[in-house]
């Protein structure tokens, strides 16, 4: 009888570790998922966003709102668990972070972590090359946040 529930034990103390392995392994994978080039049309906004982040944690961020033309904006970002957040590369925080879920490896829905709680959906698609080389640089005044959209993340 002791011998069942010694394997009982053991078991339930495998799934257990398996569990926790998981997890760890979700978040390395969010990390390799998110790496590549985005594009994204919000609804809400008239605006066109394509951003890439690359596997040593650079972003490039180009946008465009309205007609006028495509801004470049570059910093680092990091995914902890399921969260994505970043700070540009004049040291400012994005205005907020983002959860991240997946739909395959080619839709990415990103979720501010707000009160608003804006959601945007990514598809996985190379930048264009027009829109690499005809970007300018952003207005040095502007600054992100989730509810003024003068960034995108």
């Amino acid at each position: 009888m002791k011998a069942r529930y010694y394997f009982l034990m053991l078991a339930l103390s495998l799934f257990a570790f398996a569990g926790c392995e998981k997890e760890k392994q979700q978040a390395v994978d969010l990390s390799v998922t998110v790496a590549g080039e985005w594009h994204c049309t919000p609804e809400a906004y008239d605006a066109d966003i394509y951003v890439a982040f690359g596997t040593d944690g650079v972003f490039h961020l180009y946008q465009r709102v309205g007609e006028g033309r495509y801004r470049h904006y570059d910093g680092n970002w990091f995914v902890e668990k399921d969260v994505l957040r970043g700070v540009y590369s004049d040291g400012e925080e994005w205005g907020c972070t983002y959860k991240i879920a997946f739909d395959g490896d080619n839709l990415m829905v990103l979720t501010a972590m707000n009160e608003n709680a804006e959601t945007m959906t990514y598809v996985r698609e190379v930048i264009p090359a027009d829109v690499r080389n005809e970007s300018i640089a952003p207005f040095a005044a502007q600054r992100s946040s989730c509810d003024e959209q003068s960034r995108w993340l």
